[in-house]
C-alpha cells in the first residue's frame, strides 16, 4: 500500500468527497485602473503560458494608458489560471511570486484556492486530467472560435481529499513535472549547441 493509500484509508475511510470547483475557490476582483494610474503591470495574455511546461513567459508591460481591453483581472501568488478561449489548447498555469499583483486577460478563468480547502498545485494538476479535458470539450461553445464560460469551468466536480492527502499527491506529481521540464530544457540546449553552419569540417586543410 502506498503512502497515499494509507492516508486515504486513515483520513477518509468512507471515500473522498467531490465538489464543484466553485466551492473551493475565492472571488477574484477586476482591475480598477484609476487606483493604479501611472503604475506599470505585467500583462499575462493567452500566449504567455507555455502549452507544454505551463510556465508563464513573454508577458507585456502595460500601463493605464495602453492596457488592452481584456486586461482586467488582478492575479495573486497561488492563483491557478485556465485559458477559456480555445480551451482545448490547454493553456493553464499557477501564478508564482513574481507575478503577484499583475494583470491577466479575461480570456483566463482565475481560480483562487481557499487555502483551508485545496492546495494550489493540487488544483493545477486536476486541470490536466482527461476528465477535466472531456468536460471542457463537452461544454465549450462556438465552432471557429470556441470558448467556455468561467461559470462552467467552476461547475466541474473535483475530489477534495484532506490537505495532507493533497500534499502527498502533489509531492509525487510535481516530481514528474520537474523531470518533464528538464527534458524540454535539455532538448532545447542540445539542439542549439549541436547546430552548425553548413560547410566543410572545422580545421580542414582542404
Amino acid at each position: 500500500m502506498s503512502r497515499i493509500d494509507e492516508l486515504i484509508a486513515e483520513l477518509c475511510p468512507e471515500g473522498v468527497r467531490f465538489e464543484p470547483i466553485a466551492t473551493v475557490v475565492q472571488r477574484v476582483r477586476t482591475v480598477r485602473w484609476s487606483d493604479i494610474a501611472g503604475g506599470e503591470r505585467e500583462y499575462i495574455d493567452l500566449t504567455s503560458v507555455d502549452r507544454i511546461t505551463h510556465v508563464i513567459s513573454d508577458t507585456q508591460t502595460i500601463t493605464r494608458e495602453d492596457a488592452p481591453s481584456r486586461a482586467q483581472q488582478i492575479v495573486r501568488e497561488g492563483d491557478v489560471i485556465f485559458g477559456t478561449t480555445r480551451p482545448m489548447l490547454k493553456r493553464y498555469s499557477t501564478i508564482p511570486a513574481e507575478y503577484d499583483g499583475q494583470i491577466a486577460s479575461t480570456g483566463y478563468c482565475v481560480l483562487r484556492p481557499r487555502p483551508d480547502r485545496i492546495l494550489t498545485n493540487f488544483l493545477f494538476h486536476l486541470l490536466g486530467t482527461a476528465e477535466f479535458n472531456a468536460f471542457v470539450e463537452a461544454n465549450q461553445r462556438g465552432a471557429s472560435y470556441p470558448g467556455i464560460p468561467d461559470a462552467a469551468v467552476k461547475e466541474f466536480r473535483i475530489p477534495i481529499p484532506p490537505l495532507e492527502v493533497q500534499r502527498e499527491i502533489v509531492r509525487v506529481l510535481d516530481t514528474f513535472t520537474e523531470l518533464e521540464a528538464r527534458r524540454r530544457q535539455y532538448a532545447h540546449y542540445r539542439d542549439s549547441l549541436l547546430t552548425f553552419p553548413e560547410g566543410g569540417p572545422v580545421g580542414s586543410d582542404g
